[in-house]
């Protein structure tokens, strides 16, 4: 079974390595580009699922650190300041 299959890859590989470059560049790009993608996708869903899990167990209060929170509510900016 591995057998057949490594020849199977081998025959493959020197396929594309006798193809003009065109053509490895366009299959390089029709493989790995969803590939890339895929992985990213991944890679981004699970930071995100680590980051939640960590912010659940954070016993930090909600107080309005970010900017727009505050200016939402009318007090993002004092009277006089700068605009």
């Amino acid at each position: 079974m591995l057998a057949s299959v490594t020849g199977w890859w081998d025959g493959v590989e020197l396929w594309l390595v006798q193809s003009p470059f065109v053509l490895q560049f366009v299959m390089t790009l029709v493989i790995l580009a969803p590939l890339c993608w895929l992985a990213a996708y991944v890679i981004d869903r699970g930071v995100d699922q680590v980051f939640a899990f960590f912010a659940r167990r954070s016993p930090r209060r909600s107080e309005p650190d970010d900017v727009r929170e505050g200016l939402d509510n009318g007090t993002g900016r004092t009277a006089g300041g700068a605009a």
